[in-house]
């Protein structure tokens, strides 16, 4: 597959300021006689989706424990001690002719028999097995293991449901202790428990359920929402609303929330295309995420790293769209996020990872996102941005620069390519006002080490000495704008600051 890094950044100056989840595999238990393995059907190993056309084949074919009915397709399974007797039990996600929807298929290991045993199918609200999330988690922080499933409907709401395991496989019962829908968001809110917790001395604080909902009262084209919290109840024995907060959200015209949803993943996707950045994060470090929907990549971008994934599918919901992704290297590590719009050119982005529910408030991917408009078009980012026009046109106009060391460079809009005798490199660049300082970041297509990431950039400046009225001179600095000057640099949370490297000096060539 084609891997295309963009590597794309803006940071303003006014702006930067799951529950984990572990892949459990079956453990085979039984050491005396094993049951047989029942594996999925061969034709499930490839799956080709129909909105991007990206073909991903599975590494880690499901397998089962159980025997599966005649009419039962398994899509994926589970182990993992659902009812507190230190055993793991089994979960699969299974499909049936009858039934477009998923089912969940629980199989609690008998000791006495040495099996698993089938007792009981939870017939879920969602078709679509990539908006589809599962896991094994303590939510409560009873030191109990909740099932806990999260998908979407076909008709784009979300649903989370979490279910307590209760006895063996002779009296097994399930326990609904949360129901959640909504036409936006619902996600599960992590918080780091205590030293006393995880060594099981002491109960944990529970979990948080929030949803996120349009608030109806404001209108069909305001982006106003409802937050209801949900808490764990141990009286009740089941999740309770603890409080609701209405957030007023902007007023689109009816005109301008058309151009983004109209009921078609394609839209909203072209609205999502290009880069979009962080405006606040605790670490103060710069994130962005780069959606290119004809290629059908997301690159998520951190300081020197970049992930690149597929995009594989897109579900639509009330004011946003729900993506699940694969990573381009390991195609069974997969990241699924919610892309809320806020503004007209704001998002809200909630991450999800294998396997495969909310990570929670550690999620640093979590947050405001903000769209990164055209460089020459720039105002918006800072009130004086003169300079940087000023170099984007030069860049632009000179067909080609040169180093003394015959490096030759080409800019094309946020692209650049350098040719020297022993080798070629293309990439993209993106320019900026960071601190009053204009920077210009460069990121090639493959990994090469003529360039640093970072630059202060401007032209040479030529001193001058001028004769005053008085009869004194001054000392006044004309711009060369036949050579750039680029100065390494290191990009902080609203700052910008040299540092040491090899300067480049970049001259026009002139007929």
């Amino acid at each position: 597959m084609k891997k295309i890094i963009p590597a794309l950044f803006v940071i303003v100056a006014a702006v930067l300021t799951v529950v984990f989840f572990s892949s459990r595999t079956i453990k085979n238990i039984n050491t005396d006689s094993a049951p047989n393995q029942v594996t999925a059907d061969s034709h499930s190993k490839k799956t080709v989706t129909e909105e991007h056309n990206v073909t991903i084949v599975e590494e880690n074919t499901p397998t089962s424990f159980l025997t599966l009915k005649s009419d039962e397709t398994l899509l994926s399974s589970m182990g993992i001690d659902l009812n507190g007797d230190n055993l793991d039990d089994e979960i699969l996600i299974t499909k049936k002719l009858s039934s477009p929807n998923l089912i969940i298929v629980i199989g609690i290991y008998n000791m006495a028999s040495k099996m698993y045993v089938r007792v009981a199918e939870i017939q879920t609200e969602v078709s679509q097995f990539r908006s589809f999330s599962y896991n094994g988690v303590d939510v409560t922080g009873e030191h109990r293991t909740a099932l806990v499933y999260q998908g979407f409907t076909d008709n784009g709401n979300s649903v989370l449901q979490m279910y307590f395991c209760n006895g063996g496989a002779e009296n097994f019962s399930l326990q609904k202790i949360g129901d959640f829908k909504s036409d936006g968001t619902i996600f599960i809110e992590q918080y780091n428990r205590t030293d006393t917790y995880e060594s099981s001395y002491s109960a944990g604080k529970s979990f948080p359920v929030w949803v996120y909902s349009s608030d109806t009262s404001a209108g069909a084209s305001a982006l106003s929402q409802v937050q209801t919290e949900y808490d764990w109840d141990p009286n009740a024995r089941k999740y309770v609303q603890v409080r609701e907060i209405k957030v007023t959200g902007r007023n689109l015209a009816a005109k301008e929330l058309a151009k983004i949803q109209d009921g078609t993943v394609k839209t909203f996707a072209n609205y999502l295309d290009g880069l979009w950045y962080q405006t606040a994060n605790e670490d103060r470090k710069m994130r962005y995420i780069y959606f290119d929907y004809a290629s059908s990549e997301v690159i998520f971008l951190e300081d020197d790293s970049q992930e690149v994934y597929t995009w594989l599918t897109s579900t639509l919901y009330k004011n946003g769209i729900y993506l699940s992704t694969a990573n381009i290297s390991i195609e069974n590590l997969g990241r699924r996020f919610a892309v809320t719009l806020t503004d007209i050119d704001q998002v809200r982005i909630r991450a999800y990872d294998d396997v495969r529910m909310h990570i929670g408030a550690d999620n640093l991917w979590d947050g405001q996102y903000k769209k990164l408009t055209n460089p020459k078009n720039f105002s918006v980012q800072e009130k004086d941005t003169a300079p940087i026009q000023e170099i984007a046109t030069a860049l632009e106009n000179t067909s080609m620069w040169y180093t003394s060391d015959g490096a030759n460079f080409a800019f094309k809009g946020d692209t650049y390519a350098i040719s020297t005798e022993n080798f070629n490199e293309t990439g993209v660049i993106a320019l900026a006002m960071i601190d009053g300082k204009s920077v210009v970041q460069f990121n090639p297509k493959e990994n090469m080490n003529y360039l640093g990431e970072s630059y202060i950039i401007n032209f040479k400046e030529i001193p001058t000495t001028v004769k005053l009225r008085n009869g004194k001179t001054k000392t006044v600095y004309e711009k060369d704008k036949k050579t750039l000057i680029l100065q390494p640099a290191v990009l902080m949370a609203a700052a910008v600051n040299e540092t040491s490297g090899k300067v480049l000096v970049l001259n026009a060539e002139t007929d």
